[in-house]
Protein backbone atom coordinates (compact mmCIF):
# COMPACT_ATOMS: atom_id res chain seq x y z
CA UNK A 1 0.00 0.00 0.00
CA UNK A 2 1.40 3.16 -0.93
CA UNK A 3 1.98 6.63 1.74
CA UNK A 4 -0.91 8.01 -0.52
CA UNK A 5 -3.37 5.25 -0.08
CA UNK A 6 -2.50 4.73 3.67
CA UNK A 7 -2.77 8.52 4.16
CA UNK A 8 -6.31 8.45 2.27
CA UNK A 9 -7.82 5.90 4.22
CA UNK A 10 -6.08 7.67 7.83
CA UNK A 11 -8.52 10.59 6.58
CA UNK A 12 -11.10 8.55 6.29
CA UNK A 13 -10.81 6.89 9.61
CA UNK A 14 -10.25 10.16 11.26
CA UNK A 15 -13.42 11.34 9.75
CA UNK A 16 -15.38 8.63 10.73
CA UNK A 17 -13.94 9.29 14.60
CA UNK A 18 -15.01 12.61 14.59
CA UNK A 19 -18.08 11.77 13.23
CA UNK A 20 -18.93 9.35 15.92
CA UNK A 21 -17.44 11.53 18.67
CA UNK A 22 -20.27 14.08 17.67
CA UNK A 23 -23.05 11.55 17.23
CA UNK A 24 -22.03 10.49 20.59
CA UNK A 25 -22.28 14.26 22.09
CA UNK A 26 -25.77 14.50 20.79
CA UNK A 27 -26.49 11.05 22.23
CA UNK A 28 -25.57 12.18 25.56
CA UNK A 29 -27.36 15.23 25.41
CA UNK A 30 -30.83 13.64 24.30
CA UNK A 31 -30.24 11.40 26.31
CA UNK A 32 -29.07 12.58 29.55
CA UNK A 33 -30.97 13.23 32.43
CA UNK A 34 -33.44 16.14 32.63
CA UNK A 35 -33.78 19.14 35.12
CA UNK A 36 -35.62 16.96 37.44
CA UNK A 37 -33.07 14.31 37.44
CA UNK A 38 -35.35 11.76 35.42
CA UNK A 39 -34.50 10.34 32.29
CA UNK A 40 -35.10 12.12 29.05
CA UNK A 41 -36.13 8.59 27.28
CA UNK A 42 -39.11 7.42 29.20
CA UNK A 43 -39.63 4.19 27.24
CA UNK A 44 -37.81 0.90 27.80
CA UNK A 45 -37.91 0.76 24.27
CA UNK A 46 -36.64 3.80 23.66
CA UNK A 47 -33.99 3.82 26.08
CA UNK A 48 -32.91 0.42 25.12
CA UNK A 49 -32.55 1.20 21.64
CA UNK A 50 -30.62 4.59 22.41
CA UNK A 51 -28.39 1.97 24.65
CA UNK A 52 -28.27 -0.89 21.73
CA UNK A 53 -26.65 2.26 19.10
CA UNK A 54 -24.38 3.53 21.61
CA UNK A 55 -22.81 0.05 22.69
CA UNK A 56 -22.63 -0.62 18.51
CA UNK A 57 -21.28 2.66 18.19
CA UNK A 58 -18.33 2.65 21.48
CA UNK A 59 -17.34 -1.24 19.45
CA UNK A 60 -17.22 0.55 16.17
CA UNK A 61 -14.80 3.53 17.78
CA UNK A 62 -13.17 0.75 19.37
CA UNK A 63 -12.39 -0.77 15.97
CA UNK A 64 -11.41 1.73 14.52
CA UNK A 65 -8.79 3.69 17.09
CA UNK A 66 -7.49 0.04 16.66
CA UNK A 67 -7.08 0.01 12.88
CA UNK A 68 -5.26 3.72 13.31
CA UNK A 69 -2.58 1.81 16.26
CA UNK A 70 -2.02 -1.03 13.09
CA UNK A 71 -2.10 1.48 9.91
CA UNK A 72 1.43 1.52 9.63
CA UNK A 73 2.05 -1.86 10.55
CA UNK A 74 3.54 -3.94 7.61
CA UNK A 75 0.92 -6.80 7.21
CA UNK A 76 -1.89 -4.03 7.28
CA UNK A 77 -4.27 -4.36 4.58
CA UNK A 78 -3.26 -8.37 4.10
CA UNK A 79 -5.92 -10.31 3.82
CA UNK A 80 -5.83 -12.88 7.12
CA UNK A 81 -7.59 -15.66 4.50
CA UNK A 82 -5.77 -15.42 1.82
CA UNK A 83 -2.60 -13.42 1.98
CA UNK A 84 -3.05 -10.92 -0.75
CA UNK A 85 -3.69 -7.60 -0.49
CA UNK A 86 -7.05 -6.53 0.29
CA UNK A 87 -8.39 -3.75 -2.49
CA UNK A 88 -8.17 -0.26 -1.45
CA UNK A 89 -11.62 0.38 -2.39
CA UNK A 90 -12.65 -2.23 0.23
CA UNK A 91 -10.59 -0.93 2.73
CA UNK A 92 -12.15 2.88 2.14
CA UNK A 93 -15.65 1.01 2.18
CA UNK A 94 -14.59 -0.91 5.37
CA UNK A 95 -12.21 0.03 6.66
CA UNK A 96 -11.63 -2.39 9.89
CA UNK A 97 -11.49 -5.63 7.79
CA UNK A 98 -9.15 -8.36 7.80
CA UNK A 99 -10.10 -9.95 4.69
CA UNK A 100 -10.32 -9.58 0.89
CA UNK A 101 -13.85 -9.43 -0.79
CA UNK A 102 -13.49 -13.25 -1.56
CA UNK A 103 -12.03 -14.67 1.93
CA UNK A 104 -15.30 -12.68 2.87
CA UNK A 105 -17.58 -14.15 0.32
CA UNK A 106 -16.50 -17.44 1.03
CA UNK A 107 -16.60 -16.87 4.92
CA UNK A 108 -20.49 -16.17 4.50
CA UNK A 109 -21.59 -19.17 2.22
CA UNK A 110 -19.99 -21.56 4.65
CA UNK A 111 -22.45 -23.42 6.39
CA UNK A 112 -22.53 -22.24 10.08
CA UNK A 113 -22.26 -24.36 13.35
CA UNK A 114 -25.68 -24.45 15.09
Amino acid sequence: MTAEQLSRLRGIVEAEIRDIHQAVAAWRACNGLDENGRQRVEEHTGRMTALDWKHSTDRRLVGLLRLLSRIEEDDFGICEGCGEDISMHRLELVPTTSFCARCMARAEAAPKAV
